[in-house]
């Protein structure tokens, strides 16, 4: 059983996309937003080409000699264990806060269903999510104020707001108004599909919707 377990945990921590794997190495490594996104198109240029030819190109060619040598290492440090999960518990408050700000719409339009219980339980969750899903990113993208890069900034930053914000709108469950809730969570709503965008402008590079 042990064996399984640790298995399955190495398999969350390391056996990771190509991609998410830079991405994690290169926000430690405080890259801009052109350096990266420099390395991710050479990294798709010579992966087609070696889909083309039918060769294996080796990793050292792939992301760059000093990404690519952070990859093979896998670091162990607890930091590093730490940052690597950030994108899954990210997943949590996400549904968890969407989830309570549409059951607010549900109850606005039909208060005779009696959400309220429900609403305050998924708040509480998706702020106890939120804040430890931002202090594991800090951990991924390293402890500093500024960033090179834009994108991880405003990831950084608008990730830390969610985690203060969704703490407040669970303080104001328990107030008798439901006004301050309601536009706490509408909030929060925009600022989660605002952070998804941005994870994925890191992770699969610039205009990745294609928009």
């Amino acid at each position: 059983m042990k064996l399984v377990l640790s298995a399955l945990l190495a398999a969350l921590l390391f056996a990771g996309p190509a991609t998410g794997a830079f991405a994690h190495e290169a926000h430690q490594q405080d890259m801009s937003d052109a350096e990266m996104a420099e390395i991710m198109a050479s990294t798709h240029g010579e992966a087609a080409a070696s889909i083309e030819t039918g060769a294996t190109a080796p990793s050292e060619t792939l992301d760059g000699p000093a990404i690519s040598q952070a990859v093979e290492d896998r670091s162990l440090s607890l930091s590093d264990v730490l940052g690597r999960l950030h994108p899954f518990a990210a997943h949590f408050p996400i549904a968890l806060l969407l989830t309570a700000f549409l059951a607010e719409l549900v109850l606005l339009a039909r208060p005779a269903l009696g959400l309220e219980t429900s609403i305050r339980v998924l708040v509480a969750g998706g702020a106890l999510g939120a804040t430890f899903a931002a202090v594991l990113g800090w951990f991924a993208a390293g402890w500093r104020l500024t960033d090179r890069s834009e994108t991880l900034g405003l990831h950084r930053w608008n990730g830390t707001a969610i985690a203060i914000v969704s703490l407040i709108a669970w303080w104001a469950t328990a107030r008798p108004s439901l006004t301050p809730l309601r536009a706490l969570l509408a909030l929060l709503g925009a600022a989660i599909l605002y952070q998804g965008y941005l994870g994925g402008e890191m992770v699969f590079g610039p205009n990745h919707l294609g928009l």
